[in-house]
């Protein structure tokens, strides 16, 4: 086999491993959590939420829900599923048998990796797909919402979360890393809330630009515009949070490989 045969197959085997687990579940019920919320609170207070003339509605019903969950549920979502995925491997002592295969260990490291990306992506994917059917749902129900009426940014929308989702893969870098180094599922739950919680309380410092787990704020708060219609795809912290995924994931492969399996 080449390397992209080994890279596919563990690709393969580790997909059909998630399906039967509560992180695939975790990011549903993640996904839905916020577009829920949002579909009982229009549905019973639509009198306060009456748009203006000539504003339309869609702007304040797509960017307020973003703004809630990237913050703060989006990080604590990552730092939960990427522990609960690779614990699977540790609580069933897969991980020494999957070294042991006649496989390269990168295949092993690098395919998890990249289903714990597929994972948060899809998350995404059907947050955005929520948030339309809620937008048309409630505007069905209450027609004074005028959301059948005017046609959402769907522009605007992917670009802030596509800069939401490019701003926490410094976390998944390192999260991964370490959720794949300890054992104990308690250890890179642990360490990934300490460095959230101290990232909500230095992301206004202009250190923080270097401090990955505050991009998930920085990305909608961004220090290069304060219009949120003229924001770039790619700002500052999206560079670095790529950058320190690609160093985080090199490093943790690095150290994997020199595991002593027996």
């Amino acid at each position: 086999m080449n390397s992209l045969s080994y890279f596919l197959s563990s690709t393969k085997n580790e997909t059909v491993k998630l399906k039967r687990t509560f992180a695939f579940w975790l990011s549903v019920i993640g996904a839905f959590f916020i577009p829920l919320i949002y579909l009982l609170y229009y549905l019973l207070k639509y009198e306060k939420l009456i748009p203006k003339e000539g504003e339309n509605p869609w702007d304040s019903f797509m960017t307020s829900q973003i703004t809630a969950a990237s913050p703060l549920l989006i990080p604590m979502f990552i730092i939960l599923v990427t522990s609960l995925i690779v614990q699977i491997e540790h609580k069933s002592l897969s991980v020494k048998h999957l070294f042991t295969l006649p496989i390269p260990k990168w295949s092993v490291y690098f395919g998890k990796l990249f289903i714990v990306l597929g994972l948060v992506l899809f998350t995404y994917v059907l947050f955005a797909l929520l948030v339309f059917i809620v937008g048309y749902t409630v505007g069905g129900v209450h027609g004074e919402l005028q959301m059948w009426e005017h046609t959402p940014n769907v522009s605007l929308f992917v670009k802030l979360l596509f800069r939401s989702f490019i701003s926490v893969l410094g976390i998944i870098g390192l999260q991964f890393w370490l959720s794949f180094r300890f054992k104990n599922f308690i250890v890179p739950l642990g360490i990934g809330m300490v460095l959230f919680i101290t990232g909500l309380i230095v992301y206004q410092a202009k250190e923080s630009i270097y401090y990955p787990y505050a991009y998930s704020m920085l990305s909608l708060f961004p220090l290069d515009s304060k219009d949120v219609n003229a924001m770039v795809w790619f700002p500052r912290v999206a560079l670095y949070s790529i950058g320190y995924f690609l160093l985080f994931s090199v490093l943790g492969f690095l150290d994997i490989r020199r595991m002593n399996i027996k």
